[in-house]
């Protein structure tokens, strides 16, 4: 089977195993923050997309895209005490398979 070298478990001798996902829930500040207000922020004109990130060492924050600077003004600083940070990404669009 494994060695010391190994970097995990070795799985080639077992069998099938049943993958059964639990549904993500929101657990932490920001998660539950993202959560309450998602929808608001992707409903903005400009916002192309949400999620979260770190900002300083060890705390979270809910970063949004947009397609200029000029979104950030109607964006909230934090939401529930959680910071909101901004990244510029420009316009976004989806690629449509031929």
């Amino acid at each position: 089977m494994g060695n010391s070298n190994d970097n995990g478990p070795d799985f080639s001798s077992s069998g099938p195993v049943e993958y059964r996902p639990v549904e993500a829930t929101p657990s932490g500040m920001a998660e539950l923050a993202l959560a309450s207000q998602e929808a608001y922020l992707l409903a903005i004109v400009g916002v192309t997309s949400v999620g979260l990130c770190l900002s300083t060492p060890g705390r979270q924050a809910i970063m949004v895209g947009v397609v200029d600077a000029g979104v950030e003004t109607q964006l909230p600083r934090e939401i529930n005490g959680v910071p909101v940070l901004v990244t510029v990404t420009g316009s976004v669009d989806a690629l449509l398979e031929p």
